[in-house]
C-alpha cells in the first residue's frame, strides 16, 4: 500500500468540503459563545445543547451585518459557509449573515427552495453546460446602470476583441425584479435562436443586503435558469454571497468581474502567444532542415566513398584478370616454347591421339608457322603405360 502524507489527507477532505453544495449558504441557529475582536474580524463558537463549531465573521462581510445582535449568550440564526484550514486539519464557518433566533423566514425559505430545487436534481453537474472557450457574443443579463455592467463591459473590452456584447436592461432587485430577470433570459434564447446567436449569458448583479440578491434566490429565477439553451454564468454580488441562481447556473463567479474574466479569452495574450509559438515552429522547421542536410550529407559522403572502394576494388579483379588473361593468351605462351597444332581443317589438336600418320598438320609457334607430316608417332610414358 503506497501512504500518503498528512497535507494531502488535508488538502483532500478540504476540497471535499469546499465542494459540498450543502455546506454553502447553511442557515445554523446556535448561541454564541467566546466571542472576540482582532482587526476587523470577529471569531465566536456556536453552540447548542449536545455540540458546538467554531465560526468567525470576516471583516468584509461585519460591515453588512447588525452586529448588535451578536454578543455572548445571544441565540441567532448564522448564514454561513464551511471554511476548512488544511494546514491545521481544522474547519469553521464563515458567517456572513446574521439573524435574531426565530426572526429566520427568509433564510427557511431559501432552505425549503434550495432542498426542493436539489431533489428535482437542478443542481446535478451531469445537467451543466460548459462554458465556451471563444464565444462571439456575449449576453448580459442586469441592470444597464451601476458598477455591475460597466466591469463586465470594461473586463471584456480590455480583454477580447473578438466577442461582441449584448446587454439586456434587467431590474434586478424590488418588485417586478423576478419577473425582469425571467423575462430577460428567455429573451436572450429566443435571440440567439432567431440568428444572433448568443454563446454565454452572464447572469447577476452586484452586492448587496440580503434584501437586494433575494430575487436571484427566487424559484422562477432558479427555473429560468436551468431552462436556459445557452450556457449561463451566475454573477451575484460578492465573493462570500451565494445563491440559488449560483447552484444551478453552469458556472458560478465570484463577482460580475470575475464572470466577465472566465466569459472570454484574452485574445492579445493569444495573438502573442501565436506569434510566439509561429517563431518556434519556424526555428523548428529550420532546426530540422539543417539536421535532415547533415544526415543527407553524410549518407551522400558514404555512398560516394562506398562507390569509390568498390570501383577500385573492381578495378583491381579486372586488372588481375587482364593479367592472368595476358599470361594465358596462346600467343604469349608460345615464346615460353610451345606450339599449337592444327589440322587441315584448322581444328586444335590437343593431343597425340588426334594425330593421324601421313596426315599434314600446321604447327604454330613464336614467329610464325610451318607445315608438317606426321611421320613416327610416339606417344608418352602415362599413355604407353595405361
Amino acid at each position: 500500500m503506497r501512504p500518503v502524507s498528512v497535507s494531502q489527507v488535508n488538502e483532500y477532505i478540504a476540497k471535499k468540503l469546499r465542494d459540498d453544495y450543502n455546506l454553502r449558504g447553511l442557515a445554523v441557529e446556535g448561541e454564541i459563545s467566546g466571542l472576540s475582536k482582532s482587526g476587523q474580524h470577529y471569531y465566536l463558537t456556536l453552540k447548542d445543547s449536545d455540540s458546538q463549531i467554531r465560526a468567525a465573521i470576516w471583516g468584509s462581510n461585519a460591515a453588512k451585518i447588525d452586529m448588535n445582535l451578536v454578543e455572548n449568550g445571544k441565540k441567532i440564526v448564522a448564514v454561513c459557509d464551511i471554511s476548512p484550514y488544511a494546514k491545521g486539519g481544522t474547519y469553521s464557518l464563515s458567517i456572513r449573515q446574521v439573524e435574531a433566533a426565530g426572526e429566520g423566514d427568509s433564510m427557511a425559505e431559501f432552505n425549503r427552495i434550495k432542498e426542493m430545487l436539489e431533489k428535482e436534481g437542478l443542481f446535478d453537474k451531469k445537467y451543466k453546460k460548459p462554458i465556451p472557450i471563444f464565444p462571439r457574443r456575449i449576453g448580459v443579463v442586469t441592470s444597464a446602470t451601476g458598477a455591475a455592467i460597466e466591469d463586465i463591459r470594461k473586463i471584456i473590452t480590455a480583454k477580447n476583441d473578438y466577442s461582441d456584447i449584448i446587454i439586456f436592461p434587467t431590474l434586478v432587485q424590488g418588485i417586478g425584479s423576478v419577473r425582469s430577470i425571467c423575462e430577460n433570459i428567455e429573451k436572450a434564447n429566443r435571440l440567439s435562436i432567431e440568428g444572433r446567436k448568443i454563446d454565454t449569458l452572464i447572469v447577476g448583479r452586484g452586492g448587496g443586503s440580503a434584501e437586494d440578491l433575494a430575487s436571484f434566490n427566487d424559484e422562477a429565477v432558479a427555473r429560468a435558469i436551468f431552462a436556459s439553451e445557452i450556457p449561463v454564468i451566475s454573477a451575484v454580488g460578492h465573493e462570500v454571497d451565494f445563491s440559488i441562481s449560483d447552484f444551478v447556473a453552469d458556472m458560478r463567479a465570484e463577482t460580475p468581474t470575475a464572470a466577465a474574466d472566465m466569459a472570454v479569452p484574452d485574445t492579445h495574450q493569444l495573438r502573442e502567444d501565436i506569434a510566439y509559438n509561429r517563431q518556434l515552429l519556424y526555428r523548428s522547421i529550420e532546426q530540422k532542415f539543417e539536421s535532415e542536410k547533415r544526415i543527407v550529407d553524410t549518407a551522400l559522403s558514404l555512398m560516394l566513398a562506398n562507390i569509390r572502394a568498390r570501383v577500385t576494388d573492381a578495378k583491381a579483379v579486372v586488372e588481375k584478370s587482364l593479367i592472368v588473361l595476358k599470361e594465358n593468351y596462346p600467343k604469349n605462351i608460345f615464346s615460353k616454347g610451345y606450339a599449337a597444332v592444327t589440322d587441315s581443317e584448322g581444328r586444335i589438336v590437343p593431343s597425340i591421339e588426334g594425330i593421324k600418320l601421313g596426315n599434314e598438320y600446321t604447327v604454330e609457334m613464336s614467329g610464325g608457322s610451318f607445315k608438317a607430316i606426321a611421320g613416327d608417332i610416339s606417344k608418352g610414358k602415362e599413355e604407353n603405360g595405361r
